[in-house]
C-alpha cells in the first residue's frame, strides 16, 4: 500500500509538471515556469513531497532497510532542484487569483529562499545517498534532518496555515 501511494503521488508530479505551459519564460531560463501553473504545481508536489515523505517515515518505523526508499529518495531530490523554480515574481499570496500560502518574503529575500531550498536539496541529497548505501540508522537521522530544512523554509516563507477545527 505504501509503495503504491509512493508512485501514484510520484506520477501526479510528472503529469503536473508535463502540463505546464512555458509561456512567459525567458529564453535565458526555460527551466522556469510563469503564472498560475506555477503555484499548481509548486502545490501538488509540495503535497506528494509531504507524502512520499511520510511513507519514507513509516516505512523505517515498520522495519523496512533504507535501501527500500531509495526510489522515493531519489524522487525528493528531484523535487528539491525543481523548488526554487517554481516560485516566478508575480504569484506569492495577494498577487493572483489563486490563493497560495507563499509570503512576499520569497521575493523580497530571495537570496535567503535560494539559500533555504539549496540547503533542502542537500539535505535530500543526503538522504538519497544513506539510501543507497543501505544506512538504516543514519537514514532515520537524515530524516529528521530533512523534515527540519523543510519546517525552517516553511516558517519564513509560507503562510501558517490555522490549525484544523473538526473531525
Amino acid at each position: 500500500m505504501m509503495k503504491r501511494s509512493i508512485l501514484i503521488s510520484g506520477g501526479l508530479l510528472v503529469l503536473a509538471a508535463a502540463g505546464i505551459s512555458q509561456e512567459g519564460a525567458s529564453k535565458d531560463d526555460a527551466r522556469s515556469v510563469s503564472g498560475l501553473d506555477a503555484i499548481t504545481v509548486r502545490e501538488a508536489g509540495m503535497d506528494m513531497s509531504v507524502i512520499v515523505f511520510r511513507s519514507m517515515g513509516d516505512a523505517i518505523k515498520a522495519g523496512s532497510d533504507a535501501k527500500d526508499q531509495t526510489f522515493a529518495a531519489a524522487g525528493l531530490v528531484k523535487w528539491a532542484k525543481a523548488v526554487p523554480h517554481l516560485f516566478p515574481a508575480g504569484t506569492g499570496k495577494g498577487e493572483t487569483s489563486t490563493a497560495t500560502q507563499a509570503l512576499p518574503t520569497i521575493w523580497k529575500d530571495r537570496a535567503g529562499f535560494e539559500h533555504a531550498a539549496a540547503y533542502y536539496a542537500e539535505t535530500t541529497a543526503r538522504l538519497a545517498a544513506l539510501a543507497a548505501a543501505n544506512d538504516t540508522l543514519g537514514f532515520a537521522k537524515q530524516l529528521e534532518v530533512v523534515n527540519q530544512a523543510c519546517g525552517a523554509c516553511h516558517a519564513t516563507y509560507k503562510q501558517p496555515v490555522p490549525p484544523h477545527h473538526g473531525n
